[in-house]
């Protein structure tokens, strides 16, 4: 988000996402996100998902 210079705000117009959750999502902090909502992410950044996302596997 900030090499491509765009502020929550427009991401929050662009997707109609709360800037809230645009936030926790940037912070770590929201960790049950919808394929819908990468997907706007994705458009809005001009990315691929793997630019956004970061698979860890949690061995129980």
């Amino acid at each position: 988000m900030w090499q491509k210079n765009i502020s929550a705000t427009k991401i929050n117009r662009e997707t109609g996402l709360s800037t809230t959750m645009i936030s926790q999502i940037i912070n770590g902090k929201h960790t049950n996100i919808r394929l819908e909502t990468v997907d706007k992410l994705c458009e809005v950044l001009d990315c691929r998902i793997q630019d956004l996302l970061e698979f860890e596997r949690i061995n129980k």
